[in-house]
């Protein structure tokens, strides 16, 4: 990939040298975001997030998906996934139960 050239250049020179915002305006095909954007969804953490891990992991540096993503949003996500999963396993339990139960009043009744 290419950098932004000579609007690049000019905003370096404004800013001074080592000087680092903590912004990036990045160009990529659009099926490349499209398979970010999924992966990062899949991964519970913003695109964001996502993007920032995969730069920190490729220059060596180990980021966390709580300090890149914006605050609260990893917290969010676990806990309704959490809950999510809880919910199915209390319907699986209460399924068996209620079949044990039947299971139980056929034989009381024979």
């Amino acid at each position: 990939m290419e950098a932004g050239g000579p609007q690049e250049s000019a905003a370096q020179g404004r800013k001074g040298t080592g000087s680092h915002s903590g912004r990036l305006l990045l160009r990529m095909p659009e099926s490349l975001h499209a398979d970010l954007a999924r992966a990062s969804e899949q991964a519970g953490v913003s695109l964001n997030g996502f993007i920032n891990e995969a730069l920190a992991n490729a220059v060596g540096r180990r980021a966390t998906a709580a300090r890149t993503a914006p605050s609260g949003q990893v917290g969010k996500r676990g806990r309704r996934r959490f809950a999510e999963r809880l919910l199915l396993v209390n319907l699986v339990v209460v399924a068996a139960v209620g079949a044990l139960v039947i299971v139980l009043l056929v034989q009381a009744l024979h």
